[in-house]
């Protein structure tokens, strides 16, 4: 049940993802819950995991704060992944079940190590949203090709990589 909030994309989140209409600030809650559990998945929500969608969430929404908020508060350990990916309303103009893994990937590894444990949660989640195992090695391989060309470009520009 939604109780009216919403999440406006900024110009940002338009041009990355596409996103053009408000995001209801439930299904937003349900979704940051799924990636805090599968991203948790080895027991644990490195600090750069959590801050890292924490970063992205004030890149792609205005007036995130309060959303962000709700999530430092949220008790991700006993989030049932399954139920939660099981009520969320995938109604969006974008294929938000591959986004919300290509999240889960990219929150998982932004501690420097992609856990065997947060790999099989999010294959489990591909299978509970039935996203075929190729388009999972697929949203992996974009996320260690996104790193590479991170630190390529920092390393152009002689910085510290």
């Amino acid at each position: 049940m939604s109780n009216g909030k919403g999440l406006q994309p900024t110009k940002y989140g338009a041009k990355k993802y596409n996103l053009k209409s408000t995001v209801d600030f439930d299904v937003a809650v349900k979704y940051g819950t799924v990636l805090m559990a599968i991203a948790g998945a080895d027991g644990e929500l490195a600090e750069p995991e959590l801050q890292w969608y924490i970063d992205e969430q004030e890149l792609l929404a205005e007036n995130s704060q309060e959303y962000i908020d709700t999530l430092r508060t949220l008790d991700w350990k006993k989030a049932s992944i399954q139920d939660l990916l099981n009520e969320i309303k995938y109604d969006f103009p974008i294929n938000s079940r591959r986004v919300m893994l290509y999240h889960a990937i990219k929150m998982s590894r932004a501690d420097g190590n992609y856990h065997e444990q947060e790999k099989a949660a999010v294959a489990k989640a591909a299978e509970i949203l039935e996203i075929e195992r190729s388009i999972v090695v697929s949203l992996e391989s974009l996320a260690e090709m996104e790193e590479a060309s991170d630190r390529l470009r920092l390393a152009l520009f002689e910085t510290e990589v």
